[in-house]
């Protein structure tokens, strides 16, 4: 069943996650994943990775997008992940944290995808 409350958009890139919290690995903390992104909403986003993540990690995430180029400093949290053909897809819900970007990601979302 679809939780989403807002329409994706489908867009790839590639980016990195820094993991800053995991209890089912601390040893994984402070460590970054490279990532290719399947869709993105204001509040959240879909991606897949090679790397062993799992639900509850908390995530620093940066991305670079948009024209002109801009970069949005993020927080999230991994929701769900499932294995599609061979890969790790996961769901990340956005969350406000001082010093992130958010407001500014959700102020210029339709601008970058539209």
């Amino acid at each position: 069943m679809d939780k989403r409350t807002e329409p994706r958009i489908e867009h790839n890139i590639r980016f990195f996650v820094h993991v800053s919290e995991c209890e089912a690995d601390p040893d994984i903390v402070g460590t970054s994943v490279a990532c290719e992104a399947i869709d993105f909403s204001t509040r959240g986003m879909q991606f897949k990775t090679e790397g062993s993540l799992y639900p509850g990690t908390r995530l620093n995430i940066t991305i670079g997008i948009g024209e002109p180029f801009a970069m949005y400093l993020l927080q999230g949290e991994i929701r769900w992940i499932r294995e599609i053909r061979g890969e790790q897809c996961m769901g990340v819900l956005l969350e406000p944290a001082e010093g992130t970007d958010l407001a500014k990601w959700e102020q210029d979302f339709l601008e970058i995808f539209g």
